[in-house]
């Protein structure tokens, strides 16, 4: 509700010295606590990445799950020191770790997240050393904080992948020194068996393709061995996928590798490395079309050390940012992550990257499987495996596990330079002081103006068109940061009047009205230079950003410009 004195919404805008005392408060409240170190390293900068170290596990653990769930950070199986199967999930509430008993253990099995936001949990090694399958499943409803059976897999596995589907349907595939199928689960009616597979696999890759296909894919088969490269559909026949000819996918995950984040729907980033030199890389796949993602400059292979950067097996993506994230690490355990921002590979452009370190970190394990993304943007990285070396590369040791959790964020601490109750105290009374004086001030000159010039206070009835013509032939929608107020200078005239004929005669909005206009500009210069980029057309039109022109182009038209142009040139 607005503040009960008239005019009150207008004090922020007219009162600068109100403007700069607020935000001189809110620097000093919320100050940077340290710059955010950079290092330039063979071409790239490294920003450093601010480090948190949460209670520890009460359980050391590896080849665990590690989620976030019902905003809770939650852990599942695994197994601890020794090789030894747990049968327990932990979840942080109140700056502990609660531990909550399992039916199962679940080491090296499978996880997925079902429609209704509850995780099932099935199949892994059942003996010590990761030996052996298990045919157990359960479900953990994170609100309860507790587990029920879900019935029993068609056939004992180890080292497998689940999907969901929107109907409750859960794909499962994959196993581990033993045969492997598919089965489907079926709310109410359990496991059953669904197909065999063209290619026996561990840890396949799951990719769901629509809301009842998918496409399962490893380069590991089920002995440890490489297998072909054959993508099997879940209906429909196996097939090739050229582009797999010279890259792989990455190495599977050991657990959870199934939860696959997409950037849109039913197309997902996935990492790869080329056959050929070892490169690393990213594929975009869409559907079944699979092809490099296009990126401003390659990611990294030194890091900032100079030493080999190891890129990990899984990217988890944030829709509401529009950024992918990526995990890596050196022989000297510094920790790397990959911002990915994706925004513009939806339209055709190249995706760009911001890479960010950690210094060495004491306790640092394995990162395969064990982090997650946060719901505010913020690395979790929870127990995993000890590192051990072997040939000049890291290895988990999977009989030394880990319990440090560590939280990692791109964004610098900032501290408080100025108690909370002082700097409201001091608000308070500017917003007091500065109301009182607000209604004891004489009205402003243009109201004065009005006032003694009853002629004034109408506007033009031309003004509607000479608005129009001024924004078309002076070309003003090119101005980036053009305002009514310029508007109102050109015409000599009140802004407000300027207001009242958008908002009334023409409609709709100042933004809206300019926007219009940089659209149809940029439709007639895609028209005539098709070989102008996205970029320069938003450039040339008027539009603060490519972002900003992608996004306001397909509100306006429903199509993106690529589509557009499609549309227009088959037209």
């Amino acid at each position: 509700m607005p503040f009960p004195i008239n005019g009150f919404n207008k004090i922020f805008m007219r009162n600068p010295f109100l403007i700069a005392f607020l935000l001189i408060v809110s620097a000093c409240s919320q100050a940077p606590e340290s710059g955010q170190k950079a290092i330039e390293m063979n071409g790239y900068r490294f920003l450093r990445l601010e480090t948190e170290k949460l209670p520890s596990l009460n359980q050391p653990r590896g080849g665990h799950v590690v989620a976030y769930l019902n905003g809770e950070l939650t852990v599942f199986g695994g197994h601890t020191d020794g090789f030894i199967p747990l049968k327990t999930a932990e979840y942080l509430s109140g700056g502990r770790w609660i531990e909550v008993p399992m039916l199962y253990p679940h080491d090296f099995g499978f996880s997925v997240k079902l429609p209704d936001g509850s995780i099932m949990i099935g199949g892994g090694c059942v003996e010590n050393f990761g030996i052996g399958q298990s045919w157990g499943t359960e479900i953990y409803d994170p609100k309860t904080h507790a587990f029920e059976p879900s019935g029993v897999l068609d056939r004992k596995r180890t080292g497998c992948s689940a999907i969901a589907f929107p109907d409750g349907r859960v794909l499962v595939t994959g196993n581990w020194y033993a045969d492997d199928d598919m089965e489907i689960y079926e709310p109410g009616k359990g496991f059953s068996f669904k197909k065999p597979v063209s290619v026996q696999r561990r840890s396949p890759l799951i990719l769901q393709t629509d809301s009842s296909q998918a496409i399962v894919l490893s380069y590991l088969g089920n002995r440890g061995d490489t297998c072909q490269m054959i993508a099997d559909r879940l209906e429909g026949e196996a097939f090739q996928i050229p582009l797999l000819h010279e890259w792989s996918i990455f190495p599977p995950i050991n657990f959870y590798d199934s939860r696959i984040s997409s950037i849109g729907d039913y197309t997902y980033l996935i990492p790869a490395k080329r056959k050929i030199d070892g490169r690393f890389g990213i594929l975009k796949v869409s559907g079944e079309q699979f092809s490099l993602l296009n990126m401003e400059k390659p990611l990294p292979e030194k890091g900032v050390e100079g030493d080999s950067v190891a890129w990990g097996p899984k990217i988890q993506v944030n829709r509401q940012t529009r950024k992918a994230y990526l995990v890596g690490y050196d022989l000297k355990k510094n920790f790397y992550v990959a911002e990915i921002d994706y925004d513009a590979t939806l339209d055709g452009g190249k995706a760009s990257i911001v890479l960010y370190y950690s210094d060495i970190l004491k306790d640092f394990s394995q990162i395969d499987e064990s982090w997650d993304l946060l719901g505010d943007g913020r690395i979790v990285l929870a127990g995993g495996c000890f590192f051990g070396e072997s040939g000049g590369a890291l290895v988990a040791d999977n009989f030394k596990t880990n319990s440090c959790v560590f939280v990692f964020s791109t964004k610098p601490k900032t501290k408080s330079l100025i108690p909370f109750w002082i700097i409201a105290a001091c608000i308070i009374a500017v917003i007091g002081i500065t109301a009182l004086l607000y209604s004891l001030l004489r009205k402003k000159p243009e109201e004065k103006e009005e006032e003694n010039n009853p002629a004034a206070s109408k506007p033009d009835p031309n003004l509607e068109e000479q608005i129009s013509r001024l924004i078309e032939e002076k070309e003003l929608f090119k101005k980036k940061d053009l305002r009514i107020g310029d508007i109102a200078s050109e015409l000599a005239t009140n802004r407000t009047y300027i207001s009242l004929i958008v908002n009334s005669s023409l409609g709709t909005n100042f933004s809206d009205l300019i926007n219009g206009y940089r659209i149809k500009y940029a439709q007639m210069l895609m028209t005539e230079h098709p070989e102008m980029s996205h970029t320069d057309v938003a450039e040339e039109s008027g539009f603060s950003s490519r972002t900003s022109f992608l996004r306001t182009f397909k509100a306006k038209t429903g199509m993106t410009p690529t589509e557009w142009k499609e549309s227009n040139s088959a037209s």
